[in-house]
């Protein structure tokens, strides 16, 4: 994934990373190492445990028994008793929000836990009151199960009476994609019966509403900008966030991923924050994974300038030591489940009679896709729905 890396990931997983990190902290600054004394996985079926594992820099050199692994190294390399710890290449996640994760786990999140309207009330309150969940004088609590958008009317009983009915409240799902907002919310937001009845048939896809276009609460996808436009700028510590991201995902034997968004093809070359994000991880020796990138692009717009705009952040970000800005992100369609339903279909959803909704037109994507292609630069789709995946 990342210049001279070879085998199976150049960074390994300790499980028990404890008795690893017990070692004199020296060894950490080793040119070159030896760990051994453990049970070292290697997920080869004809020899599936070694010995000992020699490394020089950030490179696997020899993975064997003992004498193998002394063999390759100097005699001064640094010796790692691993005490026994579990030893096991580091798992590749091929999409992973992480900065954005790490800064989920310092918000009100409810970590998509299926919860009853009555109790998601008491976390709200809590969260309000400790200001976990405030977001200026909004409340806004994360990581809501998408079962919880079955039961609106349960919502709107809540967090439209009593101490809510002056109160900005905004449910975000934990996939992402979907949300719910209060009356009081939509109002700041300008999403009203007037808004949703002069959209046209494509975008009230996004919203959710009554047969008198009486909105709901429910939003999904590009409905967000009206959610967005309002929302103030968070007070999240990047840094934190990103130590916790690394944190989060090491504890968990992830030294590789994808990160499917890193910002937006129109952040300004320097100043994309994820990518900041993990440019100061690197500078501060925090950085143990290698991570891809791709930032959102727009299938349907001008590729060529958004070419140029690419390899301007490859050059301010890809000299770091294990971040490779390799493409863009685009999006085909929404998600399946109910009752977002934007995810393109060929065949009508049977409760709706609704296709989805397919964002690009497939002959600017084609064009955008072979520009890419021949600038050797990747293009990772969301599609889901089978019409969005033809068509990509």
């Amino acid at each position: 994934m990342k210049k001279t890396r070879c085998l199976f990931l150049m960074i390994l997983a300790v499980i028990c990373h404890k008795l690893l990190f017990a070692q004199p902290v020296t060894w950490n600054n080793a040119k070159e190492k030896i760990l051994f004394n453990g049970k070292i996985f290697t997920a080869n079926a004809l020899a599936p445990f070694a010995e000992a594992v020699a490394l020089r820099d950030d490179k696997i050199i020899a993975v064997g028994n003992l004498a193998t692994a002394k063999y390759f190294v100097n005699a001064n390399a640094a010796m790692v008793n691993l005490n026994g710890a579990f030893l096991m290449p580091g798992f590749i996640d091929s999409h992973s929000h992480s900065i954005d994760g790490g800064k989920s786990l310092m918000k009100a999140n409810v970590f998509d836990s299926a919860m009853s309207a009555e109790s998601l009330a008491r976390y709200a309150e809590e969260v309000s009151s400790n200001g976990k969940g405030m977001l200026g004088d909004i409340l806004v609590i994360d990581g809501i199960n998408i079962s919880t958008w079955s039961a609106l009317d349960d919502l709107s009983k809540i967090f439209n009476a009593g101490i809510y009915i002056n109160q900005p409240v905004l449910l975000l799902g934990s996939d992402g994609h979907t949300g719910w907002a209060n009356k009081k919310m939509m109002q700041r937001a300008g999403i009203s019966q007037e808004f949703i009845k002069a959209l046209s048939s494509e975008q009230k896809k996004y919203f959710g509403f009554s047969g008198q276009f009486e909105p709901n609460g429910f939003v999904a996808d590009s409905g967000f900008t009206k959610i967005d436009a309002v929302l103030p700028e968070d007070n999240i510590d990047m840094h934190e966030a990103a130590i916790r991201a690394i944190e989060y995902n090491n504890a968990n034997g992830i030294t590789a991923w994808l990160d499917p968004a890193a910002g937006d093809i129109n952040d300004k070359a320097d100043s994309n924050e994820t990518l900041n994000a993990y440019r100061w991880l690197a500078e501060h020796g925090k950085l143990s994974a290698h991570v891809a990138a791709v930032v959102v692009a727009d299938a349907n717009g001008d590729a060529s300038p958004q070419m140029e705009k690419l390899r301007l952040l490859q050059k301010n970000y890809n000299a770091i030591h294990d971040l490779l800005v390799i493409g863009f992100k685009i999006f085909a369609d929404g998600v399946i489940e109910y009752p977002t339903q934007t995810a393109a279909l060929s065949k009508p959803y049977i409760n709706s009679g609704s296709n989805g909704v397919l964002m690009f037109d497939p002959k600017k994507f084609a064009r955008f896709a072979l520009l890419a292609d021949k600038e050797k630069l990747l293009v990772h789709v969301h599609a889901i729905g089978d019409l969005a995946v033809t068509e990509t």
